[in-house]
């Protein structure tokens, strides 16, 4: 049977009602199916993440076909978008390759996702915008996103993801020769509440920090083999790489190559089974300086030509600056002055891109350093074996040897002297932000204090208010039983109660207590009643006084007791006031004086 025949059918059974009821089971049905679809989707982007978060480091290649789903997921999904980016910049991050068009995309969705509406969106992409600066070297803005993302972690209480950006900014610091710092933001990174791998990978951070620190490389050492049971335990591939390599580099720095070579080989083994080249090239920059350090030239300058090759396809800047400092090292312990200096000079340039705001490297003094160096030996060996045939040709060696120093010192001179300056600048926009704060802050104390005195004001004169409305309550009150008294007592009573009235009636609303109501009515309100005057030149100080009791949003009937008239005297007096304020008939007399 047709299916829309059939729907024809047994709509044609049901009456009215039934025909709303089995409407409202349809929409139902479609609302909660695209309900539990759109809740699938988040929950299967949230489970590829984790394991994004997992074999980021470890497996690239699968790490890339969960990429690709997130893209999918987000494309349907617009608010997934910053994860993705973020998930995507991690993975770059993690190993080590550089992307030239992400920041590019991430920026522009920063300007929809902003802090006042997506604050998690919005430190997500300062924190994704992070990660691929450092892979570039773009230390300065790295540090600055990062510290941006963290402000916006904290205030969200998103405990993991601020480990994890505090983990960043302890890379960025320990890679700009900040180790003090990069140890306390590794320390701050520390958290039960993270992934253990990633906890894991931190303490090794920081051990390494600290062996460049007052603690010292033994006791970084100590402490990094100390996590070797619970790293085996821990079975992550990832952990266990970074924390051999670490180990290896340290005991390099304690001057001991065999121990130090021993950790390599364990690290070289993991590294086999992993897919990330960023890693591979830290590898076979150590062990190409443990060979360079035991004299075996020929390897390596063997494993640093494949560390080149690897730097220079993930294009990771720090890495390939290490490979051009190493292989200007090797040249020049072989005695090949024209590689070495061709290598000195790619180790500068290079260096001169990823130059940040540490004041720990001078690249500009070693190369001048190292280029005198290298002239000298040439001028040498020059002079050993032509020292009679090319005495005119050294002589012009030396003058250019001399011209070209004097050229690289003037330019080392002015380029200190420009980074002086700037520093000086950035010092006094220092000082005058935080002159600007302190001031801000003073205002800001001042402005409390004069509101505090300003609501006692006001506190003072409703307070006033109600004292002289009980207070005219009462002796009006006194008034009637005199009166009462006067009808039964005869003269006596009759003279007493007219005392009694005497001296209420002076008491009721005197002129004294009319302007001591105003004096502190203006106080609260300085400018209300020269307004009022502005508008209307008529008002008597009766008028202005009742004005002042309907802003204060006193009843007529109160406002009745407080002048000692009758209601309806007070009735009258707001209509009159209204026509003296050019008011119509429909405006609110309240509301007008209230936007005074």
């Amino acid at each position: 049977m047709d299916f829309h025949k059939f729907q024809i059918r047994i709509f044609s059974k049901f009456n009215f009602t039934m025909r709303l009821r089995f409407l409202s089971i349809i929409f139902f049905f479609l609302f909660f199916t695209g309900y539990c679809f759109g809740a699938t989707d988040s929950q299967r982007f949230e489970t590829i993440s984790n394991e994004v978060s997992k074999n980021a480091f470890i497996r690239d290649s699968d790490t890339q076909n969960l990429l690709k789903e997130l893209e999918k997921n987000s494309a349907n999904h617009p608010e997934l978008v910053p994860q993705y980016l973020y998930w995507k910049s991690f993975v770059n991050y993690a190993q080590g390759v550089s992307d030239p068009k992400i920041n590019t995309v991430i920026r522009s969705k920063l300007k929809f996702f902003n802090e006042k509406k997506y604050p998690f969106e919005n430190a997500l992409l300062l924190h994704s915008l992070a990660y691929n600066d450092v892979i570039i070297g773009n230390y300065t803005d790295s540090f600055t996103n990062s510290l941006k993302a963290l402000v916006r972690y904290k205030e969200l209480d998103n405990t993991l993801f601020k480990s994890r950006v505090e983990l960043l900014l302890g890379v960025i610091c320990f890679r700009t020769r900040n180790f003090d710092i990069s140890e306390r933001f590794y320390k701050q990174s520390l958290s039960p509440k993270i992934p253990r791998a990633e906890c894991m990978k931190a303490q090794v951070n920081m051990y390494c920090a600290q062996a460049f620190t007052k603690t010292g490389i033994e006791k970084a050492i100590n402490g990094m083999v100390k996590l070797i049971p619970a790293v085996e335990k821990l079975n992550d591939l990832g952990v266990s790489a970074v924390l051999f390599l670490n180990i290896g580099g340290c005991y390099m720095l304690e001057n001991k190559p065999e121990l130090a070579h021993s950790y390599y080989q364990k690290a070289m083994q993991i590294g086999n089974q992993i897919e990330n080249k960023s890693f591979m090239t830290s590898l076979l920059i150590n062990e190409s300086v443990y060979s360079l350090g035991i004299g075996n030239f020929r390897e390596s300058e063997s494993y640093i030509e494949k560390a080149e090759k690897l730097s220079q396809e993930i294009g990771n800047a720090e890495q390939l600056s290490l490979v051009y400092n190493v292989k200007y090292t090797i040249y020049e312990k072989e005695g090949s002055s024209e590689k070495a200096f061709t290598y000195l000079k790619k180790y500068n340039n290079q260096k001169e891109k990823i130059l940040s705001s540490s004041k720990t490297i001078d690249s500009y003094q070693a190369y001048v350093e190292a280029f005198m160096a290298s002239a000298e030996k040439e001028l040498m060996i020059s002079k050993q074996k032509t020292m009679l045939e090319k005495r005119k040709l050294t002589i012009t060696l030396i003058s250019s040897i001399f011209i070209i120093l004097l050229g690289i010192a003037l330019s080392v001179i002015l380029y200190q002297k420009k980074k002086q300056q700037a520093f000086v600048k950035e010092s006094e926009k220092e000082a005058l932000r935080k002159q600007l704060a302190y001031e801000k802050s003073i205002q800001q104390i001042q402005e409390e204090k004069h509101k505090e005195v300003l609501d006692a004001k006001v506190r003072e004169v409703t307070s006033y208010s109600l004292i002289l409305s009980n207070k005219n309550n009462v002796l009006q009150e006194i008034l009637q039983k005199a009166g009462q008294s006067n009808e039964k007592d005869g003269n006596e009573s009759e003279q007493f109660s007219d005392n009694v009235v005497d001296i209420v009636r002076k008491n009721l609303n005197t002129e004294v207590e009319s302007h001591k109501f105003i004096h502190h009515f203006n106080e609260v309100h300085p400018q209300f009643f020269s307004k009022l005057k502005s508008i209307c030149k008529d008002l008597t100080e009766n008028n202005l006084r009742m004005c002042a009791y309907f802003k204060m949003g006193i009843s007529m009937k109160q406002v009745a007791v407080i002048l000692n008239v009758s209601t309806e005297t007070v009735k009258n007096a707001r209509y009159r006031l209204k026509k003296k304020l050019m008011l119509e008939k429909d405006d609110s007399l309240d509301d007008f004086l209230r936007n005074i």
